[in-house]
């Protein structure tokens, strides 16, 4: 029995390594890729501080930044699945395997110029244009534009600009007669078109879009924006009366495959890092949630629809049927341990009893032997025994009552020999005649 007494415990203790195995398993934490550019923009900045946060907290969830050029380079890698996640721009190729986690920035296209003749977009015809930062998807925002008022291709020049410090330059020395800028409202690039233009001592004028609302409805990655009075600051504030123009978002996009519950602790961790967030990249106050109405143009994650709507499930809610399936587990483990074990003791015990009922074969035996020879034929089984209980007795199969058990049976046995013996070297046995043998059988 106490040999079986390891093996239990070896058992024990490999199911217990394995539960601990499960447990680090499951509280590692998921680290997903971030397919984020360029390299020093905005969105690079506010994704690298937003992970740098995470893994200075010890979060269970982390990111790795994948550079890209771009978003739409960035949209690429989420296509080939090269990223987990990625930073796209609603208007550039939103890849089909990804949903919407949040919206980081909103940004708005304004056209600027500071001609007092161009007042409509049609008023461009025949004109140049400075773009900034000319992007694919800038260039492209701008080609819709255009085709909304029936300009025909090739009826507006396209200037690049590097930097909105570029507008300013381009107006004055008539490069452009008006800049196309596509950025947030109260970010970097715009202020520093604004600011440029004025320094260039230009009187800075704004072109509406007075068809937005038409143009989102025929693409619903589009938005209208309104750019209310004095958005820019200024004496006179500028603009000076509120106008509309269009815009895009710069959204996060998971894989729509991602666990709902890593997804959904991510959105809770970017909203809850937010705040800490602003001072290093003020950008970061912007992050929004998405539209999370079902028939939505562009798809929200489930997991990060539960954040939003409250319905984040616990972690006992979560895995609760793991640890229903992982207790009946071990309890039919624990039930077939304990089975083999108790059949393992009573073979044990079968075992110890053919030895016993062996010793009282030599004492029953003992009483029909005539001579010595067979006396020491049983003497030598009766040692035989003695051999393999003890040896039994030092792995621990026979107890304290068993050695018992056999030393009494021992004792017997010998003690029978050995008056058998006395008798028949004291000459009073006789070999049986015939019909004593006749009558023993």
């Amino acid at each position: 029995m106490r040999r079986h007494v390891p093996i239990t415990l070896a058992a024990l203790l490999a199911l217990l390594a394995a539960g601990l195995l499960a447990y680090q398993w499951a509280w590692l934490p998921s680290t997903l890729r971030v397919a984020v550019g360029p390299p020093g923009g905005e969105d690079t900045r506010m994704i690298g501080a937003i992970a740098q946060s995470l893994t200075r907290n010890h979060e269970d969830v982390r990111l790795r930044v994948v550079p890209t050029s771009g978003t739409a380079e960035s949209a690429a890698v989420a296509e080939r699945e090269k990223a987990d996640l990625a930073v796209v721009r609603s208007d550039v190729g939103i890849p089909a395997s990804t949903q919407t986690v949040a919206i980081l920035h909103r940004d708005a296209a304004v056209l600027m110029t500071a001609d007092p003749a161009l007042t409509t977009v049609p008023d461009l015809n025949g004109r140049r244009v400075g773009v900034v930062r000319p992007q694919v998807g800038n260039a492209k925002l701008l080609d819709t534009l255009l085709e909304q008022y029936e300009l025909p291709p090739g009826s507006v020049a396209v200037v690049p600009l590097g930097h909105g410090d570029d507008a300013g330059r381009a107006l004055k020395e008539g490069q452009a007669d008006a800049v196309f800028v596509v950025a947030p409202l109260t970010g970097p690039t715009m202020r520093e078109a604004v600011a440029s233009i004025a320094r260039a001592g230009l009187q800075l004028g704004f072109i509406p879009v007075g068809e937005a609302a038409a143009i989102v409805r025929r693409s619903p990655v589009l938005e209208a924006v309104e750019i209310g009075r004095g958005t820019f600051g200024g004496t006179p504030p500028r603009p000076a009366e509120a106008f509309t123009t269009i815009g895009v978002s710069h959204r996060l996009v998971a894989q729509a495959k991602l666990p709902d519950s890593t997804v959904s602790e991510l959105t809770r961790l970017i909203f809850v890092t937010r705040p800490g967030l602003v001072g290093e990249v003020p950008l970061a106050n912007q992050i929004e949630a998405p539209e999370t109405a079902k028939g939505a143009s562009l798809p929200l994650h489930p997991g990060a629809e539960a954040y939003y709507d409250g319905e984040i499930e616990t972690f006992f809610e979560r895995y609760g049927d793991w640890f229903y399936l992982l207790v009946m587990c071990l309890s039919i483990l624990g039930s077939a341990a304990a089975t083999l074990v108790s059949r393992a003791a009573n073979r044990s015990r079968a075992r110890d009893m053919e030895l016993l009922r062996q010793l009282l074969a030599i004492v029953r035996a003992t009483r029909d032997v005539e001579d010595e020879d067979e006396l020491f034929d049983l003497e030598h089984k009766a040692d035989e025994i003695l051999a393999a209980a003890l040896a039994r007795a030092g792995t621990g199969a026979i107890d304290n009552a068993g050695v018992a058990a056999f030393t009494l049976g021992l004792d017997q046995a010998r003690r029978a020999i050995a008056e058998r013996r006395a008798l028949i070297q004291s000459g009073h046995v006789h070999p049986a005649g015939p019909s004593e043998s006749w009558a023993a059988e």
